[in-house]
């Protein structure tokens, strides 16, 4: 049986170390490994024409039922990247796993996989370490995963998105744009974790001083969670009125404003008053007040935090009048067509999470779509896998099943 590897790589990834990759001076090789014919095709993410020509190339394989796997290299946005491309170009994911050579900042894409947080790109003399990497390819389990789509709208007169972008050599704040307008509705796919609250104005702040080194980004993410532990942060409770489970699938922005719903809390506080009668129904209450609302697709977070949703296991923060909710939710898995909310109660429970588990509460799960409503006159950070934005003035986002679902390599352990 022949097999076709396809090396999508993004050579700024890990401080330029991903394209070590392209250095082999050669589009294309081919051997023999373990008695199978195998051949690699290596494309440049920054080169159109090399894009464009291996994904009809991996259309062409398919048809001929060659047995194809796309490995990117580069970190979790590179993954969005090229599932955005294979998209475009009708690839069927069903017939192509997806794996990856993590050379991210965070990594928690390749590390829920079981490819680990980081590599030294070191292919070996005659390549011996890059065909030990095929090797494990070959050997690797196949898996579902659930992609999920995620749509944010702000105020129509006075709303706006803001993020932090590289302009020469200076990082800048910019309003986003659609058409040389301000963009009232900003729509992002998600494969990881979508989070509103502190953990994203952390973000935020490190964006604006990124370096080109994953060891010194690690060090200014430290550094700008310090910082924040000082200020004064808006709250769930101060920012988010309430979440909803819509009872109808496959509904756009637009058509959710008289769909039936279930409430699945309510926050303290003033709430808005186009929310205030339905929330009023509802007699589950977000207890606590957490720092951060954590939406996970993964068990991993924030470049390696483990687990959260299997390790804090019979704390729910959802109250029924008095009474806290029972915990009859289930373990978390990437391809079970659920997703899992979670909160933080404090900044340093969220940073201890790694070292000591359990500082997180269970908030919801379930297939959705999810509809979480905001307060008036509030500016929350949000991050969609690590991409990190403010939105000013923010009304509703909608968190969805996306209509694609990928497969992915994971790492066997024999």
């Amino acid at each position: 049986m022949e097999f076709a590897f396809f090396l999508f790589v993004n050579p700024t990834s890990g401080g330029n170390r991903a394209g070590v990759y392209l250095q082999l001076d050669a589009e294309t090789i081919k051997f023999n490994l373990n008695q199978k014919p195998i051949n690699v095709y290596f494309t440049s993410l920054l080169q159109r024409d090399q894009v464009e020509m291996n994904l009809k190339r991996i259309k062409e394989f398919l048809q001929r039922n060659m047995q194809v796997r796309v490995i990117v290299c580069g970190g979790d946005g590179t993954v969005m990247w090229v599932v955005d491309e294979m998209h475009k170009h009708n690839v069927d994911f069903a017939s192509c796993p997806i794996g990856i050579i993590p050379f991210g900042t965070g990594n928690d894409f390749s590390r829920v996989l079981g490819w680990g947080g980081d590599t030294d790109g070191d292919l070996g003399a005659c390549l011996r370490n890059f065909k030990q990497q095929i090797s494990q390819w070959l050997n690797a389990k196949i898996h579902d995963f659930d992609l999920w789509e995620i749509s944010v709208t702000v105020d129509a007169q006075t709303g706006s998105f803001k993020r932090i972008k590289k302009q020469g050599d200076l990082f800048q704040k910019e309003v986003l744009q659609k058409d040389k307008d301000i963009l009232k509705q900003l729509d992002k796919r998600m494969s990881n974790y979508f989070s509103i609250g502190v953990d994203a104005r952390i973000g935020f702040g490190f964006d604006k001083k990124r370096t080109q080194s994953a060891c010194c980004n690690k060090c200014v993410y430290f550094c700008e969670g310090i910082k924040k532990m000082c200020l004064k942060n808006p709250t769930t409770n101060q920012v988010i009125s309430g979440m909803q489970v819509l009872k109808e699938q496959n509904l756009t922005i637009e058509q959710i404003t008289n769909a039936p719903t279930d409430v699945l809390f309510k926050t303290k506080g003033q709430n808005q008053p186009e929310d205030q009668q339905l929330l009023n129904e509802s007699k589950f209450i977000l207890s606590g007040d957490p720092v951060t609302l954590l939406c996970l697709n993964i068990q991993s977070y924030s470049g390696g935090a483990g687990a959260i949703w299997d390790n804090c296991r019979g704390k729910v923060a959802v109250k029924e009048g008095t009474q806290k909710l029972q915990d009859k939710f289930v373990n978390q898995d990437f391809g079970d067509g659920k997703i899992e909310f979670v909160g933080f109660n404090s900044m340093i429970g969220m940073a201890n999470e790694r070292f000591i588990h359990g500082n997180a509460v269970r908030i919801a799960q379930g297939e959705g779509p999810f509809l979480i409503s905001f307060k008036k006159n509030v500016s929350p950070y949000f991050q969609v896998d690590g991409e990190f934005y403010q939105a000013v003035n923010p009304i509703m986002a909608l968190l969805k099943r996306s209509s694609i679902r990928i497969k992915v390599l994971t790492k066997s352990q024999n």
